[in-house]
């Protein structure tokens, strides 16, 4: 049976990545000695205001261990592509982590082959009977996997790849974060440049990638910068029927 699409869930509710927004401050009620400028006074370039928005990487629930996945590549004539990921457990723990070159393609397929290779070690390195929470900054494939849009940067058989390495673990979700919460993958995907490997465990892992770690073991927040996009068009876009993959009672707890 070919899938176009898959729509994955959690038996356990799995909590989203935390956002918070931060408000404009109030104003003061004393009076102002410079003028507000009007908005005809305004520039043409001018933005409006933009919320501040925090982002924080959050481990998973009991039962479940987290793949955070990302792609990298150089559009500068050098032919630089690598992939990167960890996959953590319920106390933010590193069980597995990986950072490899890879061939200079698009940056949709380098994406989804780091989040084939982070599923691929969790079942090699016997985690497959743990839920599993795919977590990466592309939200185009996210999307797709989560049958919310049909628009798509990976060729099919990808897809179906990813769709049955899913279907092989009891309980599994996609869903997105941000960038500036995806960092620890996102350091794994540069130090593939200088050193190439699969690590067990926090042990030897690059510098670099250990401070990220840590950050998301204490609990640190980034700043995200919001910067409009311009909405995508595309009409030929139809909905798909969503399905699930049922999940079986977890018996291995974090």
């Amino acid at each position: 049976m070919v899938w176009n699409a898959v729509a994955v869930s959690c038996a356990a509710a799995v909590p989203p990545p935390t956002y918070e927004s931060h408000p404009t401050p109030p104003r003061s009620s004393s009076p102002s000695l410079t003028p507000e400028p009007s908005s005809s006074s305004l520039s043409p370039a001018a933005q409006p205001f933009q919320p501040r928005i925090m982002v924080q990487w959050q481990p998973p629930p009991d039962g479940f261990v987290k793949l955070n996945f990302d792609g990298s590549l150089y559009n500068d004539g050098s032919g630089r592509a690598s992939i990167g990921g960890v996959i953590r457990d319920c106390r933010g723990r590193v069980l597995i982590a990986f950072a490899e070159r890879t061939e200079h393609t698009t940056v949709g397929i380098v994406e989804a082959q780091a989040l084939i290779r982070g599923l691929q070690l969790a079942r090699y390195y016997f985690l497959g009977g743990l839920g599993m929470v795919a977590e990466g900054d592309d939200r185009v494939l996210v999307r797709l996997l989560r049958a919310e849009d049909t628009y798509t940067r990976i060729p099919l058989d990808m897809q179906q790849e990813i769709i049955t390495l899913l279907g092989q673990f009891p309980a599994c979700q996609v869903q997105h974060i941000f960038r500036e919460g995806n960092q620890v993958a996102d350091a794994l995907c540069h130090a593939a440049y200088q050193q190439q490997g699969v690590w067990v465990g926090a042990v030897a892992l690059p510098g670099a990638v250990v401070e990220k770690v840590e950050d998301d073991a204490y609990g640190v927040k980034h700043e995200r910068i919001c910067k409009p996009k311009p909405p995508r068009c595309d009409s030929s876009i139809q909905s798909l029927p969503r399905w699930c993959l049922e999940a079986r009672k977890l018996t291995t707890t974090c």
